[in-house]
This record gives structure tokens, sequence and C-alpha cells, in this order.
């Protein structure tokens, strides 16, 4: 009897672990050099910190601003 449940733990063991291994994510970088800031509202990479959220990046605030859409502060990636 004892064998059997302590079988039945280490299934347990086993399959808990084996999930929690699963489940964990690699970091990886997103962005490459030429474009290092991540946009996490596009989830998209720019050359630039500003982005209108339609694709176009730009280095100032104000630029951004001038392109009539909402403007987001994208950030290097660590």
């Amino acid at each position: 009897m004892k064998t059997k449940v302590f079988r039945f733990l280490i299934c347990i063991l086993v399959t808990v672990l084996a999930v929690g291994m699963a489940s964990c994510k690699k970091d990886k970088k997103k962005c490459s050099d030429s474009k290092p800031y991540y946009c996490s509202s596009s989830k998209g990479c720019c050359a630039y910190q500003y982005s209108d959220l339609h694709g176009t990046c730009f280095n100032t605030l104000e630029g951004c601003r001038r392109s009539g859409f909402a403007c987001e502060t994208c950030h290097i990636e660590k």
C-alpha cells in the first residue's frame, strides 16, 4: 500500500514540475540594433523614441503630435 501512495506522490511531483518548466518563458529581445526601441502599445520596434501607433516613429514628441494621432513613448529593451 505504501508503495502505491509513494508512486502516486512521485507522479504528482513530476507532473507539477513538468507543467512548471513548460510555463517558463525565455525573455528574448524583440528589437534589432537598427530599431532598438520597443513600443508596448503597438507591439513593434522603432528607430526613435516616439511612435504614433500607426507604424511611424519620431525622434521628438512634438513631431509625433504633429501627425495627428495619439503618441506613445517607446523604451530601449534591456
